[in-house]
């Protein structure tokens, strides 16, 4: 009697478990510093200018690189903000994920506090080939 009690019991407790873990846990939307979006541009480097858009769970990220006779468009990628906490919803740094066929490319980005706000890019190269080095960019863009 008590084994069969203590099967039942087992049984329910994991059943409440289960169910608890299949419950979705509702999640913040992560929102960036308004210094993060806008238009950034680059006088120098391998980065023309980048453009960080959209909203609350759904930004993005538009990256053109310096080519001749105009920039080459990497194109818009989601933009995933990074908070300084788990418990903050706010977040001045963002990521995003460029597959280029012979090379995937992460593109860090992050705004300064300063009193001349500006961006640091960071770009993480690497090739899927052989023959070259893995590399990191790091570029400064002004409004």
């Amino acid at each position: 009697m008590k084994n069969r009690l203590r099967r039942r019991l087992w049984l329910f407790a994991a059943l409440v478990l289960a169910g608890a873990l299949l419950v979705p846990i509702r999640s913040l939307a992560q929102t960036a510093v308004s210094t993060l979006l806008g238009t950034w541009n680059a006088a120098t480097g391998d980065l023309a200018q980048v453009t960080v858009g959209g909203g609350p769970g759904a930004y993005t990220i538009d990256v053109k690189g310096r080519c001749t006779p105009t920039p080459c468009d990497w194109g818009t990628r989601p933009l995933t903000i990074y908070a300084p906490s788990a418990g903050t919803s706010v977040g001045k740094v963002g990521s995003a994920t460029y597959n280029q066929g012979f090379a995937t490319r992460i593109v860090v980005v992050t705004a300064q506090d300063a009193v001349a706000p500006f961006l640091k890019v960071d770009v993480y190269t690497k090739f899927t080939g052989g023959g070259r080095s893995n590399y990191v960019l790091t570029q400064t863009f002004h409004p």
